[in-house]
């Protein structure tokens, strides 16, 4: 029973990992509106905010993969829960568009691109086959629930103490969860996990991968993705405009929230019957039909349903088309570049999200275009599906 406990002990961690990047991924996005009335500007200039992380994050993650494949990622862990802590705690303080910024950019480093590939290199590196897929998707289901549970409690703590505080409630909460998440993990070594009848060290080194055509393909995909689910920054804003009160917009983010955590988990299991080839395909085309049918004020809670599914391609099935193409031997540091090219997709779309509202008063070109450029995604992603099983 002990063994069996300890198993899971690395995907204890990484869950706790994906909750706390709902605090920088979903939950942040409640502040876009008392930021904009405190500093007196539009929504582009502040969401510019989440670029300028995503570009850190970009600019660190090939470094933190070739550490966590080398060390681990526990130490990464400690990093990120006080640097990170901080720089949430710092934006509380922020009087200035420009102090936003600068603090935005460096907490960053080990924000959200970090945390997010921790925990997809824990799981990667602890489990094989389809013990994996199943894995991923209820690990990477932490930040839905992260993202529901802080949802429903950080609008009220906004409106009570003011976003100041419940700025640094929230820094106070990433602390908790990065430090928890880093003693559950304990000294466990990148060649100590995942070690199932010899499978580990099998694929591709880094240098191999980046003279393999699959692995530009995989960026292009990536980039696609990330920029489309830039519109999850956006959800409470898109709501409000739609006429929804605030309380009812907390309580719709946070079924948000909850069907992405459940999306995830239905992903790693139709991945595990159906392979990652015929389920991506099908997750794809559920993505780009959210983004129709939320045109829709009259279909919002449908589309937020098959939006929140479809949010759930960029953690749980990129990672795997990766792992399939390019192997575990240097999964970390592969993956770390394929998120960095994902980074530059959240940089460009996050502010023009904003912006596409602030120029035509409304998200509908925004809504149109994404599954356009999904399908666009989904075409290259049947060209690279020879590595993908099923």
């Amino acid at each position: 029973m002990k063994e069996k406990i300890s198993a899971y002990r690395p995907a204890i961690a990484a869950f706790l990992v994906m909750m706390a990047m709902a605090i920088t991924s979903t939950c942040i996005s409640f502040f876009l509106g008392p930021i904009c009335d405190h500093l007196q500007v539009g929504r582009g200039q502040v969401s510019l905010m989440f670029s300028l992380m995503t570009l850190t994050g970009a600019l660190m993650n090939p470094v933190l993969g070739q550490y966590a494949g080398k060390h681990g990622v526990r130490n990464i862990l400690l990093v990120s829960g006080i640097w990170t802590g901080a720089g949430l705690a710092m934006l509380s303080l922020a009087n200035s568009l420009w102090v936003l910024y600068a603090v935005a950019f460096a907490m960053g480093a080990f924000a959200t691109s970090c945390v997010a590939l921790c925990g997809n290199v824990i799981v990667q590196q602890a489990y094989m086959g389809p013990q994996a897929s199943g894995i991923l998707g209820v690990v990477m289901a932490g930040s839905g629930v992260g993202g529901m549970i802080f949802s429903l409690i950080i609008p009220g703590i906004i409106s009570a103490q003011g976003w100041q505080n419940a700025m640094r409630i929230m820094a106070v909460l990433w602390v908790v969860l990065m430090w928890a998440a880093a003693f559950i993990l304990g000294n466990v070594k990148p060649m100590q996990l995942g070690n199932v009848n010899g499978m580990v060290g099998l694929g591709m080194t880094r240098a191999e991968a980046m003279k393999c055509p699959k692995l530009y393909l995989q960026m292009v995909v990536i980039i696609v993705v990330t920029a489309c689910c830039g519109i999850q920054q956006q959800i409470p804003s898109l709501l409000g405009s739609y006429g929804f009160e605030s309380g009812r917009v907390s309580v719709m983010v946070s079924m948000l929230t909850a069907f992405l955590a459940v999306g995830k988990v239905a992903q790693g299991l139709l991945y595990g019957k159906l392979g990652i080839r015929k389920g991506g395909y099908i997750m794809m085309a559920v993505f780009a039909a959210g983004f129709l049918v939320l045109i829709s004020k009259a279909l919002v809670y449908p589309g937020l349903i098959l939006l929140a599914f479809g949010l759930g391609v960029y953690t749980t099935l990129l990672p795997q088309v990766a792992r399939a193409t390019f192997g575990s031997r240097e999964y970390a540091s592969i993956w770390a570049l394929i998120a960095t090219a994902g980074s530059a997709g959240t940089v460009i779309a996050t502010p023009v999200w904003g912006l596409v509202y602030d120029l035509t008063g409304s998200y509908t070109l925004g809504l149109i275009v994404a599954p356009i450029l999904l399908g666009l995604a989904l075409i290259a992603l049947v060209m690279n599906n020879r590595n993908l099983g099923r």
